[in-house]
């Protein structure tokens, strides 16, 4: 998408911010992103979606918060009506937006998740 991510957290206890993204390299143009991700079965909740807002300290700062096993509806309420912005993406928005920007990655990125295209023969009618 077009952003630097100078920190990418090791796996295990990261303080709640998995990725850190700027528009620039030195992140001093808004927005700089902070992000959550988490994979697994259960739903998030709000209780982790307040979490992540605490962390959106300075103006300029955006949360998003991937969890591939959705959002109570507790948890879309919050960060909808939120005064920061948090932005909720789902398995199949994340999904979507791989597809979309998948020919952007790198090959190291790309094989996280490689997606090979598929052709549908079409007759012209």
């Amino acid at each position: 998408m077009g952003y630097y991510t100078p920190f990418v957290a090791p796996k295990g206890k990261d303080g709640g911010i998995d990725v850190i993204a700027y528009r620039d390299p030195l992140g001093t143009v808004t927005p700089r992103i902070k992000v959550q991700i988490k994979h697994r079965e259960e739903t998030a909740s709000v209780h982790e979606i307040r979490q992540l807002m605490g962390l959106l300290q300075k103006d300029g700062d955006v949360g998003i918060f991937v969890s591939s096993g959705g959002f109570t509806a507790d948890a879309k309420t919050t960060a909808r009506t939120s005064h920061v912005h948090v932005e909720l993406i789902d398995l199949n928005r994340f999904i979507t937006l791989w597809q979309e920007f998948y020919h952007k990655l790198g090959d190291e990125d790309k094989a996280r998740l490689p997606l090979i295209p598929i052709f549908f023969y079409s007759p012209v009618i």
